[in-house]
């Protein structure tokens, strides 16, 4: 309880130094942004009926401060105030949303009365640290290992969910990274996240260089009690980006069930003249049925051993610029060994500066005795200010 309370105190001094300070320009030492956003939502069942309205009002806010030459600091985080009448039939909601993986717990549930749930969780709290070819950072940090746009096996400390378009910054991790950049597009990586639990710590070393045009990586380390060892890619074919990544991961000890599996995917992108931008990608998950993963909403984030709700998955995904303030999208999903799908068309519109309107529909079908199966559809509006 202390360390929420601590988050929020940080979180509201947050809001505070906004309301009281210039945003920085120049030379000033630090910066203060976000956004507030309002999204509204009409959710469906499989059929089409039962309609039921949501809402959410999200607030970001972002503080950057160089502390001194080659020392950065860095707190970030965001309120949400959600209203939803499932909540009076299924009040652990609230759990599911506070909690925290980190060694310090960040996340506070400050509101829980009926249909409303406030929010509040710090993702980013970091101290930075660079000098020539160093950089070291300790704190709750993103530390991003995946290649491909959809599916990333080499994302170790860092899995995020496909599903969950509204969480744009993704997920952070407790954990301290060092890196060594040993040429252009080169580093030698090491990184450590620590748990409770030390079995469900993750500690991996990653190399990566730049040959024949191609970015390169391999990584090796530990993985909840796992051994992890993977590789990835990413360079052109004729055009067209080529992106892959795989990791193998092996039980240290007999749990009763198969010790490794591989999770792989691999894709293509291609940008078209008119700025017209699409993406293939399949997925094999390796990992697909050997273990529970305690998930009960199809946003929470998957584990990268087992990264998808199948052991197949096929995406194209395609966003189009239609004019300089509107873009649309499109992102099909197939899972053919459960027999489901998932579409999600998009519309953005920047009604001025700093202001956008969005449109975002998500339809999950088929996906028998699987989180597909009820998920049904949900329809969002959305209006966000950035400051």
């Amino acid at each position: 309880m202390g360390c929420t309370k601590t988050s929020l105190r940080i979180f509201l001094s947050m809001m505070l130094l906004w309301f009281i300070t210039p945003r920085a320009h120049g030379d000033k030492p630090y910066h203060i942004g976000g956004y507030i956003k309002t999204m509204p939502a009409l959710q469906l069942d499989r059929s089409f009926g039962d309609p039921g309205f949501t809402n959410l009002l999200h607030n970001r806010l972002n503080f950057r401060w160089e502390v001194a030459e080659g020392w950065r600091f860095a707190a970030e985080g965001r309120n949400r105030l959600f209203y939803n009448d499932v909540f009076k039939t299924f009040p652990a909601y609230k759990d599911i949303i506070a909690h925290d993986d980190g060694v310090v717990d960040l996340s506070w549930v400050w509101l829980s009365q009926g249909a409303w749930i406030g929010h509040s969780m710090l993702d980013r709290l970091y101290l930075d640290w660079r000098r020539d070819e160093w950089q070291i950072r300790a704190g709750r940090q993103r530390i991003n290992w995946g290649i491909n746009l959809v599916s990333n096996p080499n994302d170790l400390f860092n899995t995020y969910s496909f599903f969950d378009f509204d969480y744009v910054e993704r997920p952070g991790t407790d954990a301290l990274r060092v890196q060594y950049h040993t040429g252009f597009a080169s580093r030698v990586e090491v990184a450590l996240s620590p748990a409770s639990d030390s079995r469900k710590s993750t500690g991996a070393l990653l190399w990566a260089i730049n040959r024949s045009g191609y970015d390169i990586q391999t990584l090796a380390g530990y993985y909840r009690h796992r051994l992890a060892a993977g590789m990835g890619w990413a360079g052109h074919i004729k055009g067209a980006g080529f992106k892959g990544e795989l990791t193998w991961f092996y039980d240290l000890e007999d749990t009763g069930v198969k010790r490794g599996n591989v999770v792989a995917a691999t894709g293509l992108d291609y940008m078209f003249s008119r700025g017209t931008f699409a993406v293939f990608e399949f997925l094999y998950n390796g990992g697909y049925g050997r273990d529970d993963q305690d998930i009960f909403l199809i946003t929470q984030p998957l584990r990268p051993d087992n990264i998808m709700f199948s052991e197949y998955a096929v995406t194209i995904s395609v966003t189009h610029p239609f004019s300089s303030v509107m873009q649309g999208g499109m992102a099909v999903m197939a899972l053919p060994d459960i027999q489901a799908g998932f579409i999600m068309p998009s519309l953005t519109y920047s009604l001025m500066r700093d202001v956008d309107i969005e449109f975002v529909s998500q339809l999950f079908v088929g996906g028998k005795n699987s989180m597909f199966e009820e998920a049904g559809s949900a329809w969002f509006l959305s209006l966000q200010y950035s400051f």
